[in-house]
């Protein structure tokens, strides 16, 4: 597993516990051994099962291994939505503020519907987040660009935890 995701998590891990608000409202909860987690997840989500088995950090929650297969609807083709999925070609690991996030199967990149007004299945809005999930992770959900991706921007427990160690300035 990538050290950086490992010391973040371990470090973000350290800080929830230090105020009640944020181990209320926030959690990375240890890792899943690797007989628990299903065997067709991308590699690098496996991997971050090892270090947290799901999260909740503020607006994101990434599914846990009991879970992160039975999530897996995300992805089925709507009709009549602007952007077609479909479970060969995306995998969905989680969701922001209950709104998926998706990673491409082929390239391993993490895109999202960013809030546009509609149901993201209504949106024609499909962006590219990261390169891969340990990027999007250190990046979008534990980094600079959670305000971004957040629907309550600076103002929630996540990101006062992320300005406490360092990760978020404002």
């Amino acid at each position: 597993m990538n050290a950086e995701l490992r010391r973040v998590v371990e470090e973000l891990r350290a800080a929830i516990s230090t105020q009640e608000e944020w181990r209320m409202t926030n959690s990375l909860p240890a890792g899943a051994g690797p007989e628990r987690i299903g065997a067709g997840l991308p590699g690098q989500v496996r991997e971050f099962l090892t270090a947290a088995d799901g999260v909740t950090c503020g607006d994101v929650t990434v599914f846990g291994a009991a879970t992160v297969d039975g999530m897996q609807f995300y992805t089925d083709p709507v009709a009549g939505a602007p952007i077609t999925l479909g479970r060969e070609e995306w995998f969905c690991p989680g969701v922001v503020s209950d709104e998926p996030f998706f990673i491409n199967r082929s390239t391993g990149a993490v895109w999202y519907f960013p809030d546009t007004g509609v149901e993201w299945w209504m949106s024609s809005a499909f962006e590219k987040a990261a390169d891969d999930f340990t990027a999007f992770f250190l990046q979008w959900v534990a980094g600079p660009d959670y305000v971004r991706l957040s629907v309550t921007g600076p103002d929630d427990q996540w990101a006062d935890l992320l300005r406490h160690v360092g990760r978020l300035r404002l």
